[in-house]
């Protein structure tokens, strides 16, 4: 089988996507997969100086100049099923489709950029003209895809409810997890403090209003103020707090204890691997997810979390976090406060798909379709 595989504009910093191309690209060979990998080149946004111009720079990267190398790409050599990695790039359907008749399989991760753009929760920020413009392109398209591959049932049933005779034509395939619980990283000295001596509960993710950051320090706050002699830190893989999280008590209880916050906005797949196995609970208590990777990765590194039911978070992992209602701030506060006061960990005893797992998945996928397609 050729496939075409068709990544992410690197220049977007999707670490997660780019993870999932990688998966694909290196593990799926294995399989009887030949893979050739695309993606956005940096042709206009190298040259620009500015969030604003950078953004419409790759604007034009991905939808004009990469259009054209899909074009080149289709001319010159014959695939037997394309695979678009990211529901977020379905806008290039509608030229592929147009350009051959080979089968189109894209992976939808989660519709929570749509939904916030139909204005499905109450909690999210307005989204613009413009990007609500660019969420129904994208819904649109995906409507000319073949198959659909999608993170968990909740994505799946997300996806259905706005295309709905797609249903017959969708499946879950839930993404790979490394096991690392027995590799140890020895050398931390670029994280800046000693993992062995530090205590500290962990969040690992970005600024999105989905992924209730502010509810993570409400609660850490709680727990510093309600205990005596406690010294736990707080680390957050991910940037610095944005203005949209905070309110004014929030700021003035980080200018006050600063030093109780360490921000890890760039770290390497072991040093990850190495905070999860120090840390006493990954907090993880996002109102939504299409997949929810880091309780994933926390318990693969025999750490525990307090986390929400979304994504695929309680399909695979079962009874074994602390769940929470992310609406709950106290109950949030009550996990927290129990959790990060305990000595002993929670046996941890789900077993999760790792990356091979997904790889065979997908292959398996790709010769049911190109099957049904030639029959």
């Amino acid at each position: 089988m050729r496939i075409l595989l068709i990544t992410n504009y690197r220049e977007d910093r999707q670490k997660s996507m780019i993870r999932f191309g990688n998966l694909l690209a290196s593990s799926i060979a294995d399989y009887g997969v030949v893979v050739s990998e695309a993606f956005p080149k940096s042709k206009m946004q190298r040259f620009c100086f500015g969030s604003k111009f950078k953004k419409w720079a790759g604007y034009i990267d991905k939808y004009f100049f990469f259009q054209k190398k899909i074009e080149s790409l289709l001319q010159l050599t014959k695939f037997d099923l394309i695979h678009i990695i990211d529901h977020s790039n379905s806008v290039y359907l509608p030229k592929i489709s147009t350009l051959c008749s080979t089968p189109k399989l894209i992976t939808c991760h989660d519709l929570i950029a749509i939904r916030t753009a139909f204005e499905e929760f109450s909690m999210a920020p307005t989204t613009s003209p413009k990007g609500k413009k660019l969420q129904r392109w994208i819904l649109n398209s995906l409507k000319q895809s073949d198959f659909y591959a999608c993170d968990s049932n909740q994505t799946q049933s997300d996806l259905i409810n706005k295309i709905p005779e797609i249903h017959s034509n969708s499946s879950v395939i839930h993404l790979g997890v490394q096991n690392h619980r027995s590799k140890k990283l020895t050398d931390t000295k670029s994280l800046g403090f000693d993992l062995k001596s530090t205590e500290y509960a962990l969040h690992v993710g970005n600024d999105s209003w989905y992924k209730n950051r502010k509810g993570v320090l409400e609660s850490f706050i709680h727990t510093t103020q309600n205990s005596k002699n406690f010294d736990n830190k707080l680390i957050l893989v991910g940037p610095t707090f944005q203005c949209h999280e905070l309110n004014i008590q929030l700021k003035n209880w980080l200018k006050l204890n600063h030093k109780k916050i360490i921000f890890l906005p760039n770290v390497s797949e072991a040093e990850l691997q190495a905070l999860y196995q120090h840390a006493k609970i990954l907090i993880f208590p996002s109102f939504i997810e299409g997949f929810g990777w880091p309780p994933l990765e926390a318990h693969s590194n025999n750490c525990n979390s307090i986390t929400s039911k979304t994504g695929a978070i309680f399909e695979l992992l079962g009874h074994n976090p602390y769940y929470i209602d992310p609406c709950d701030q106290k109950q949030l506060n009550n996990a927290v406060e129990h959790a990060l006061l305990l000595k002993n960990k929670k046996n941890l005893g789900a077993i999760i798909p790792d990356n091979k797992t997904c790889a065979k998945n997908y292959a398996y996928l790709y010769k049911q379709i190109i099957a049904e397609k030639n029959s």
